[in-house]
């Protein structure tokens, strides 16, 4: 199964698994790490570090962070470049988690293209129509 863990500024990345597990339950092979205020980025890379290598079995693992260019997305995109079975995906939310997470059995691309879908998908806008 493919690992996934959830990297954000602040206590996001807790809550989005915290919300996810009230759903859908306590969920196998995924971690959430924040990046607290006045935090190294070099401890937050060993942070992701280690969250990688507690959900990783084997089959790679899909790091999906808040926002790009962040300091989240920079330490995950620095241990891209060492380990070739990760894939990340900027903009984390819901949907793409309730998308992905069922899925974890396929492919680590199929997974990550599964994210992309599912972040997009997630996302629209209510329009009430006017009774004029």
């Amino acid at each position: 199964m493919i690992g996934v863990v959830i990297v954000t500024h602040g206590s996001l990345a807790g809550a989005l698994l915290g919300t996810v597990e009230l759903i859908m339950g306590k969920q196998e092979q995924v971690k959430a790490v924040a990046f607290e205020s006045g935090q190294a980025v070099a401890d937050l890379q060993m942070r992701i570090i280690q969250a990688v290598a507690q959900v990783d079995t084997g089959k790679g693992a899909l790091i999906l962070v808040d926002i790009l260019g962040g300091s989240p997305y920079n330490a995950s995109a620095m241990l891209m470049m060492e380990q070739p079975k990760i894939e990340m995906i900027v903009g984390v939310n819901l949907p793409m988690l309730f998308e992905v997470l069922p899925m974890r059995t396929l492919r680590l691309a199929s997974v990550a293209d599964m994210a992309l879908d599912g972040g997009r998908n997630g996302i629209s806008k209510f329009v009430m129509k006017k009774v004029e």
